[in-house]
C-alpha cells in the first residue's frame, strides 16, 4: 500500500495511493460512518505510530469506497513529512560518489540534517538562490520511521521502518565548500548547514510506500533525470551501510520518532563530478523502483 500526504479544505489528510488514483482516508471514514477513525488520518504521524492498525483500517476504507476515488492529478500532495518530524541525512553511502566528490567514505555512519523550512513536495519548485551558482541534485533513498525508539538493534530496524519515499537532498556546493573562505574548511569543517538547508531545498515524496508493499530495499532501481537526461543509474544494493546499520547508529542515544525521515545517500553522477549544476528552468526528476517519481522544477529564488 502507498500512502500521501493531500491538500483538503480541512487541513492535510492522510491519502491513499493506487496508481493514479486516490482516496481521501478521513474523508472516507467519515462517509462510511466511522468518524472515530479519521483523526487516524489527519495526521501523518498518528497514522505510522498505529501501525497495522492504521494499514488494516485504510485497507478496510479503500475496499469500501472504490468509487470514492479521485485522479491524482486532481489533488495537490504534499511532502510527507509533518511540522517537527526530522529529517536525518547520510553523507557519502555509495563508493563511486564519495570518488567523484573526491570524499573518502566514513569510517563509520556519519549524519547532517535538513533543517524544517527545506522541504517542498513533488511538483513543487526548488529554489536556486542565486548567490550560490552550484546547485546539485542527489536522489536518495529515505527511511520513513514507523515504530519510535533509541539504541535500536540492527536485528530490529525494521520493525521501526513504516516504508519508504524518494529524497532529492539539493546541495549548494559553493556555500557547503566554504568556496568564499576556504581557510573556514580546515578549521571548522564543511558548511553542512547552508550548504544543505537552504530554503526549498528538499524535495520529498510523492508519497510512502509502505513495508507491507516494498518489504526490502535492495536491489532498487535508482535514477535522476535533468530535463529528461539520466545522470544517476545505480542499484540501492550499492549502499555502503544499509539500513539497519544507519538506525542502530543514528538511534544511538537519540530517539526517533514516526514520521522521522533517515536519508540514505545518493550515488554518482551528480553535478559535482562534471560541473553540470542545476539551472533556473531545469526540470528534476527522481525515480526509485516501487516508490515512484519526484518531480520538481528548478525556479529563480523570488520569481
Amino acid at each position: 500500500m502507498k500512502v500521501a500526504r493531500m491538500a483538503t479544505v480541512a487541513g492535510p489528510h492522510v491519502c491513499a495511493v493506487e496508481g493514479d488514483q486516490v482516496l481521501d482516508l478521513a474523508l472516507a471514514a467519515c462517509e462510511n460512518g466511522m468518524d472515530w477513525l479519521a483523526p487516524l488520518f489527519r495526521d501523518l504521524r498518528l497514522f505510522l505510530a498505529a501501525d497495522e492498525a492504521a494499514r488494516c483500517a485504510a485497507m478496510q476504507l479503500v475496499r469500501a469506497s472504490r468509487n470514492r476515488f479521485v485522479p491524482l492529478g486532481s489533488v495537490k500532495l504534499l511532502a510527507p513529512i509533518e511540522h517537527g518530524s526530522r529529517i536525518l541525512a547520510h553523507v557519502v553511502n555509495y563508493d563511486d560518489h564519495g570518488a567523484e566528490g573526491q570524499l573518502i567514505p566514513p569510517e563509520q555512519p556519519f549524519f547532517f540534517t535538513k533543517l524544517p523550512g527545506t522541504t517542498v513536495a513533488h511538483g513543487d519548485p526548488i529554489a536556486n538562490h542565486g548567490f550560490s551558482e552550484k546547485v546539485d541534485y542527489e536522489v536518495e533513498l529515505a527511511v520513513v520511521i514507523g515504530r519510535g525508539g533509541r539504541d535500536i538493534a540492527e536485528g530490529d530496524a525494521y520493525r521501526h521502518v513504516a516504508g519508504y519515499t524518494i529524497c532529492n537532498d539539493i546541495s549548494y556546493r559553493g556555500l557547503q565548500a566554504n568556496e568564499t573562505a576556504r581557510t573556514l574548511t580546515g578549521r571548522y569543517g564543511q558548511n553542512w548547514v547552508q550548504g544543505k538547508s537552504l530554503d526549498s531545498s528538499c524535495p520529498l515524496g510523492p508519497a510512502i510506500a509502505l513495508s507491507d508493499e516494498l518489504p526490502d530495499p535492495y536491489p532498487l532501481r535508482i535514477v535522476c533525470r535533468v530535463n529528461g537526461e539520466i545522470r544517476q543509474d545505480a542499484s540501492t544494493a550499492q549502499m555502503i551501510y544499509k539500513v539497519p546499520r544507519l538506525l542502530a547508529s543514528i538511534s544511538r542515544a537519540m530517539t526517533l520518532n514516526p514520521g522521522d525521515i533517515i536519508s540514505t545517500g545518493t550515488p554518482a553522477g551528480c553535478g559535482v563530478a562534471d560541473g553540470r549544476y542545476l539551472r533556473s528552468g531545469d526540470l528534476v526528476e527522481c525515480e526509485i523502483e516501487g516508490i515512484g517519481i519526484l518531480s520538481n522544477p528548478v525556479v529563480l529564488h523570488g520569481a
